[in-house]
């Protein structure tokens, strides 16, 4: 008995000798991103356990850092000795960091690159190099309330504005509230889907090549947001307060409103509301398809500066695996920005997923770079005021939106 015991002992300690000597060996890796938290946790802790598993010798250190504090933080560690060796980024990051030499390029031969949708590959590669691989492409669309649609005699979710002014008029009369419109986000999405499916400046009107005053498209568009009101569908001065982050969300969730241009992104918290039932359609336009308004949203960039270069470039090509991916698509109703069609939208997409195949796609194009980011908070500013006074004129709104491109120039 005391031999076994001796034994077990020696034996355990071995174990534990063993288990020091491999995590000193082990290899940390700083990562960051923006999503991986308790309100997005976008599959993101499960596919680091899943990682490590697979990668005994590689430990992920995971830093949530969000979005507009990215901006903020990571730039002093690039630029110092303090840089994480992987981070969530998005293409205005990239553009950013990568011309400033702050990121390593993946290489054009990467395994991954080679299957990425034809469609991103110009967006993704700057030059010869790329910075970033992506992780996934979410539409932004329009959610509906099946029920309350339903109370107001309305079958299906509108996709066009002859459609949806009907549907807000009836909405309207049965004493429904028909749309949510904040001047940040949900109508901006409204008019740039509207405005771009009109034209193929898109790249030339970012680039100060075409003038937005000058654009038909875009003038017609912001007459459309007259006409919304004018059909009841939006109440102006009943949503000047309403942040679409927080409080615009909570109304929808609440069947306080039957639709509201969003993100999919947003698909998994609401099925977790108990009774709501709502599906994801494009938005409405002046074609039959509607807009289905894709963002290319995140990726995976590695620093120039890390010391675990092999070990990094293993943890991004693990979420090039389509079985990987899949977790995360699944955890953010996304699609995969690789070939295959694969998706993580669910049923109650469908209406989406159908404009994409009736060629309804317009990719959103700030997260392409066709745009200048700074662009993007003065249509958010502009259209707050113009839905508060809609007596402006066009000239006034679309005039801010060429200043904003000069001054990006």
């Amino acid at each position: 008995m005391t031999l076994f015991r001796s034994m077990t002992c020696a034996a355990i300690a071995a174990l534990t000798v063993a288990a020091q000597t491999a995590n000193a060996q082990q290899v940390v890796l700083d990562v960051t991103g923006w999503k991986g938290n308790e309100a997005e946790p976008a599959g993101i802790a499960e596919l680091v356990s899943a990682f490590e598993a697979a990668n005994p010798d590689i430990k992920v250190e995971f830093s949530y850092i969000s979005r507009l504090d990215t901006d903020v933080v990571l730039p002093p560690r690039l630029q110092g000795n303090n840089a994480p060796d992987v981070m969530m980024t998005d293409m205005p990051l990239v553009s950013i960091w990568g011309d400033a030499g702050l990121l390593a390029d993946l290489g054009t031969d990467s395994e991954w690159y080679g299957r990425l949708e034809p469609s991103l590959v110009p967006s993704v590669t700057t030059g010869d190099a790329v910075y970033i691989m992506p992780l996934e492409v979410i539409g932004m669309g329009n959610f509906v309330n099946n029920g309350l649609l339903a109370q107001a005699g309305i079958e299906n979710a509108p996709t066009t504005i002859d459609e949806l002014h009907a549907a807000c008029q009836a909405l309207d009369a049965a004493g429904i509230r028909p749309l949510i419109f904040t001047g940040g986000f949900s109508a901006p999405l409204f008019v740039i889907s509207n405005g771009l499916e009109q034209t193929d400046d898109a790249a030339a009107l970012g680039m100060g090549e075409a003038s937005f005053v000058e654009s038909e498209s875009f003038n017609a568009s912001l007459d459309v947001v007259r006409g919304l009101i004018d059909n009841k569908c939006v109440d102006p001065d009943g949503q000047a307060g309403l942040d679409p982050w927080s409080t615009a969300l909570t109304e929808f969730k609440a069947g306080n409103f039957a639709m509201m241009p969003q993100g999919a992104w947003n698909i998994a918290d609401f099925s977790s509301v108990e009774g709501l039932d709502y599906s994801f359609a494009p938005i409405p336009s002046g074609k039959d398809s509607g807009v289905a308004l894709d963002l290319f949203g995140i990726g995976w960039s590695m620093s120039a500066q890390t010391e675990h270069a092999e070990e990094a470039a293993r943890f991004i090509a693990f979420f090039s695996d389509p079985e990987n991916l899949q977790i995360m698509l699944d955890a953010e109703s996304a699609y995969s920005p690789f070939q295959g069609g694969a998706s993580g939208l669910p049923d109650l997409a469908s209406a989406y997923d159908q404009a994409r195949v009736d060629g309804g796609v317009i990719m959103y194009p700030f997260a392409v770079l066709d745009w200048p980011k700074a662009l993007e908070g003065e249509i958010w500013d502009s259209l707050t005021g113009f839905l508060l006074d809609t007596d402006k004129s066009n000239e006034n709104v679309l005039e801010r939106w060429d200043e904003a491109v000069e001054d990006s120039l």
